[in-house]
């Protein structure tokens, strides 16, 4: 049924047709759960064992930042633009742990994406500011991506 459409509402999910147990990346805490193999769940697992620490070690990023493993996309003249490019990413990875911490994001991707799994949680299903929430943090993103 489509209500937009045509104003009849779908009929309410019946106890028969609910899930008795729910994916491990679906990150239901308060529902039973399994173990997925499926592509959704070896995803997960990868991008859950990725620790970002969100304590800047300045001394670590910069040699960090040394390492460039992809040679055969440097271009002619590229040393000329190096130095600046580690400042500009330097800055970047600091705005955007400064973010993180701020609203308790755990992952980059959350806030790149603006799919941020802590507010899918009960905790915040009746927030009525969460709207706005989601924007202020989707606009402190842009701010730093347009730098």
């Amino acid at each position: 049924m489509d209500f937009a459409k045509n104003g009849v509402s779908a009929p309410k999910l019946t106890r028969d047709y609910r899930p008795q147990k729910y994916p491990h990346y679906m990150e239901k805490r308060d529902k039973p759960s399994y173990r997925s193999e499926t592509i959704l769940g070896k995803l997960y697992d990868e991008i859950s064992s990725y620790n970002t620490d969100l304590n800047i070690d300045e001394k670590e990023e910069i040699a960090a930042t040394l390492k460039f493993p992809y040679k055969s996309f440097n271009v002619d003249g590229y040393e000329n633009h190096m130095k600046y490019a580690k400042v500009t990413k330097n800055e970047y990875d600091r705005e955007l742990k400064r973010v993180m911490r701020q609203y308790g994001i755990k992952h980059e991707v959350e806030l790149v994406s603006g799919y941020i799994l802590k507010f899918i949680s009960k905790q915040y299903a009746n927030e009525t500011k969460l709207f706005d929430l989601r924007n202020e943090i989707n606009h402190a993103y842009r701010v730093i991506r347009d730098k």
